[in-house]
């Protein structure tokens, strides 16, 4: 299937460009090309916009075997920070991408499974303690008791907790910016150096 390609305008080619300092997003090199972040050569939204040199265009973006997830590219869209497309962030980003795939039915159990996964690997990175904590915040199922009386109906039971289950998703809607930010904030504290991965 053929993309139509729409030329980017001069404005927003120059914005970019700018933003970036003519220099490739990536590795600071130079000769920058302008890659459509969802590879719809058609759509020149400054957000979808990103500058590439030659080889990291081709190496990174368009090698079918070495692509970076779209989704990463997106997040260092918004944070411009290339740990984001690194290997060692990979690991992290998998655990966090559960945020953006919230199903209306999942379980409140699955996600605080995947919350505490997420906040244990977190632990394990420098400041992780500190940064863990702000996460169960955000992130794990709010507390709730129950006070269920003797022979009361299933029904009243099962309600319940399905109203903590919609409050559980709810939270984690509303917060996955915030929780978002707190993980690449944490990225500045690892010694990582960016290698493509």
């Amino acid at each position: 299937m053929t993309k139509t390609r729409e030329a980017i305008p001069k404005a927003t080619r120059e914005q970019v460009m700018d933003e970036y300092k003519h220099r490739c997003a990536i590795c600071n090199g130079d000769r920058p090309q302008l890659h459509h972040i969802d590879e719809n050569p058609s759509n020149n939204n400054i957000l979808n916009l990103i500058p590439l040199c030659p080889n990291c265009h081709l190496r990174d973006q368009h090698n079918p075997t070495a692509g970076i997830d779209m989704g990463r590219i997106e997040l260092f869209r918004r944070y411009k920070d290339p740990i984001i497309l690194s290997s060692q962030f990979n690991p992290l980003y998998k655990r966090f991408m559960y945020f953006y795939n919230i199903k209306d039915d999942v379980s409140s159990g699955v996600l605080d499974n995947q919350a505490k996964e997420l906040i244990s690997f977190v632990g394990a990175l420098k400041m992780g303690d500190f940064y863990g904590k702000q996460l169960e915040g955000l992130i794990v199922s709010p507390a709730r008791g129950f006070v269920i009386s003797f022979g009361e109906p299933n029904l009243v039971y099962a309600g319940k907790m399905e109203e903590h289950r919609r409050e559980h998703i709810d939270k984690l809607r509303r917060n996955v910016g915030a929780a978002e930010s707190l993980l690449i904030e944490l990225l500045r504290y690892q010694d990582w150096k960016y290698n493509a991965g």
